[in-house]
């Protein structure tokens, strides 16, 4: 018995010590200093928005917490026109992390103006279509305008060289006074 408490001992001395010896090796994984473990403040990202839209880079947001998220959005934010995709964009980026409340904000204000800008595009487009179909309406009775104005000059030119139009006027002058 003696013997098997003291191989137990040494079993547990050796192990404490092994697991000791190792926990010095091992990195401190927790909160710490780096800019990386948070998120960027929102006047930078409002910056790297401007800068990415701009010139196509977004350096500020260099470092910091979701980094290549906020920077693959903003490159294909910035480069489509489609107000549809940008939508499509923003709801992505929205459900991609658990961005701070200032974060979800700033995504909030930019799917109102893209919302209100869709709109606007799109009311445009049927201006557009209906300026295209009032101008065509247009034309076709500047046509039809021109087309009577001819019909009457010809109708004007066969009433003046008729021979009853010539007698007629004959007739009111029989001594061929000109008047």
């Amino acid at each position: 018995m003696r013997n098997l408490i003291t191989i137990l001992m040494i079993c547990t001395l050796s192990a404490c010590q092994a697991i000791s010896s190792s926990v010095g090796h091992v990195n401190f994984v927790g909160p710490s200093n780096s800019k990386q473990s948070e998120f960027a403040p929102l006047t930078t990202l409002v910056t790297a928005h401007q800068s990415a839209c701009d010139n196509g880079t977004a350096k500020q947001l260099v470092g910091y917490r979701a980094y290549l998220q906020l920077h693959e959005f903003l490159q294909a934010f910035c480069s489509t026109r489609s107000t549809t995709t940008q939508l499509r964009l923003i709801a992505q980026l929205h459900q991609q992390n658990d961005w701070p409340q200032d974060y979800l904000s700033y995504f909030a204000m930019l799917h109102q103006h893209i919302t209100t800008l869709r709109q606007y595009k799109l009311e445009n487009i049927a201006l557009k279509k209906q300026l295209t179909e009032q101008q065509n309406a247009l034309h076709n009775v500047e046509l039809a305008l021109s087309n009577l104005k001819q019909k009457l000059a010809q109708i004007e030119q066969q009433h003046l060289l008729s021979p009853s139009h010539t007698d007629a006027e004959t007739d009111s002058n029989p001594l061929g006074e000109q008047q």
